[in-house]
């Protein structure tokens, strides 16, 4: 059971990998931008240089681009580890890629809040990025859902749990 469910979930598991890619791609131009000090390409309704430069792009001194850098290759290496293992380092490690997500939603949501209320100016930019870890978190609680004992047909049964 376990062979033929790993055989179907390998598409699953590489999601996160393209996906985080992606997010390399965004935040790493954030971040070329960032120290070059340049332009960023940018649509004509959006103001992305406004918000890349206002006050609240750096949190102590370390730019926010090079924040979301990091976590996008902080999830593309356990992406890539969790198709090396199974068993339970690979749910640990699919429990772990899935609260970092979590925990970047949480931080996306805040930015998006100074973009909208604070800053009011928008940045397709940070907007991509916050669909893109919206997108890890869904693939990682989904892949966590699939390899759940229960899902596996592994699970102790409530009989043999009793006294």
């Amino acid at each position: 059971m376990t062979d033929e469910f790993e055989q179907r979930g390998q598409g699953w598991l590489w999601t996160p990998i393209a996906v985080s890619a992606l997010g390399i791609f965004v935040s790493g131009y954030l971040s070329a931008k960032r120290l070059t000090g340049g332009s960023l390409a940018c649509s004509r309704w959006a103001q992305c240089d406004t918000v890349n430069n206002s006050v609240y792009a750096k949190i102590y001194g370390v730019p926010v681009a090079f924040i979301g850098l990091a976590g996008y290759l902080v999830l593309f290496g356990l992406a890539v580890a969790t198709l090396q293992t199974w068993g339970p380092p690979h749910r640990r490690l699919l429990t772990t890629s899935f609260v970092l997500a979590l925990g970047g939603v949480g931080f996306s949501a805040y930015l998006t809040y100074l973009e909208l209320y604070v800053i009011e100016a928008i940045c397709i930019w940070c907007v991509a990025s916050a669909i893109i870890i919206l997108l890890l978190a869904i693939t990682g609680g989904i892949n966590l859902w699939r390899t759940s004992p229960s899902r596996l047909h592994t699970s102790p049964s409530p009989s043999s749990l009793r006294p």
